[in-house]
């Protein structure tokens, strides 16, 4: 499928496409576009004005994703938790996690070293599966 959003993803948008591309459409087909720009005939608009999939009332699109697509995995529940409060402390200025600061500091940091959206996203991927295979880790540790 075509999915399109905003062009320089940084948090939500990084991490959305992780979750799209890995556990919702593993042959997604990611367009950029300006916030003004027409939507693509048969593109599926994320954080867009007027996308069912956006943020809305203190959720990220990454929570549109998950509850639209019923996506019950634990990790992805954790990595949920985490980009919500990253997205809220970079309004608030306070980080309730201890995985936030740094999963926003790093998303953040890609637009800065990366020459396109596409390198943003491909550097995301491995922040993403790193973040994933770590938490995972630690649940398999508690359990």
């Amino acid at each position: 499928m075509k999915w399109v959003t905003r062009h320089n993803p940084h948090v939500d948008r990084c991490a959305s496409i992780w979750l799209i591309k890995t556990f919702i459409d593993k042959d997604a087909v990611f367009y950029f576009i300006s916030r003004d720009d027409l939507i693509p005939e048969g593109a599926i608009p994320f954080t867009l004005p007027g996308a069912e999939l956006r943020p809305k009332k203190g959720k990220t699109t990454f929570d549109a994703l998950v509850e639209k697509y019923n996506i019950k995995d634990p990790v992805v529940a954790k990595i949920q938790e985490i980009i919500r409060d990253a997205e809220q402390a970079e309004e608030t200025g306070v980080y309730r996690l201890p995985e936030s600061a740094g999963v926003f500091a790093i998303l953040r940091g890609l637009d800065r070293i990366s020459k396109s959206d596409w390198e943003i996203i491909g550097k995301a991927m491995i922040v993403m599966d790193s973040l994933y295979a770590e938490l995972k880790h630690r649940l398999e540790q508690e359990s």
